[in-house]
């Protein structure tokens, strides 16, 4: 996928705060924000979670390695959304062996401790060995079905987010077998309330907003707002492209999670 936009006006800036008067323009979007970034600081998703909750509509392009992932203050956990479900099938099979393997270990247990008592005295029969060597299995097996029944969890999770979000493969990712799936996004595009969009070097990261020495664009150019509209959502709603999907990174995130 490619695209030549020819013949559009635009600002440039190069320098340091290159990303300062985008920030400014979110900060007084009205209708809508999208965002295209591998890299994410979770100070700066708190913008997008602000305007998202004064009714604007956000969209994200992002990668699996984002900073925020990184970090302990992860706002990625208020973006993507856990939710706990019960498997009453399960959790009736779970009650089913924990209470079978209680009731098995008392009373075959009391039945093997009484054979056991006959075993041990001289007027014991070999029918009543065969049957101290039942009880016990029997007591065994309940302990067994006890013990089983602990491991068995009836509950599942899936997730969702608050707003439409691709995540893509990055060829950083930790697992080789992710590496091999990369679409390794590297574009940054800003685009707010359709009238102005930020192209350049520029990550959704403090760092590069305010700190590095970056390049960015701004245009207001309509026509070209548009066709870049289009690949921005060419890629968020493609499932064509590598990506994760919500569960498969809602797992990873959550599992990752300290206490």
């Amino acid at each position: 996928m490619s695209k030549e936009i020819n013949t559009v006006v635009g600002d440039i800036y190069i320098g340091k705060g290159a990303g300062k008067m985008i920030l400014d323009d979110m900060l007084q979007a009205k209708r809508s924000i999208q965002v295209m970034s591998p890299y994410l600081s979770a100070g700066l998703v708190d913008i997008l979670l602000d305007r998202f909750r004064l009714g604007v509509a956000i969209e994200l392009v992002t990668s699996d390695e984002i900073e925020d992932h990184k970090h302990t203050d992860k706002n990625s956990y208020q973006i993507i959304k856990q939710h706990k479900h019960v498997d009453e099938e399960l959790k009736s099979k779970k009650q089913l062996f924990h209470w079978t393997g209680i009731v098995g270990m008392i009373v075959f247990g009391f039945f093997a401790a009484a054979k056991l008592a006959g075993v041990l005295s001289d007027s014991i029969e070999p029918s009543g060995v065969i049957q101290f060597a039942l009880f016990a299995l029997l007591t065994l097996i309940g302990r067994f079905m006890w013990k089983h029944a602990d491991g068995i969890n009836f509950w599942y999770y899936s997730y969702s987010s608050l707003f439409p979000i691709k995540i893509f493969y990055s060829y950083f990712s930790r697992k080789k077998n992710d590496r091999s799936k990369a679409f390794n996004l590297h574009s940054k595009l800003y685009i707010i309330d359709d009238r102005i969009a930020y192209l350049g070097s520029v990550n959704f990261t403090r760092s590069g907003c305010l700190l590095n020495h970056e390049t960015r664009i701004r245009i207001t150019d309509p026509e070209a707002i548009d066709q870049l509209k289009q690949e921005f959502e060419e890629l968020l709603y493609n499932d064509h492209y590598n990506h994760r999907s919500l569960d498969e990174w809602g797992r990873e995130l959550y599992e990752g999670m300290v206490g």
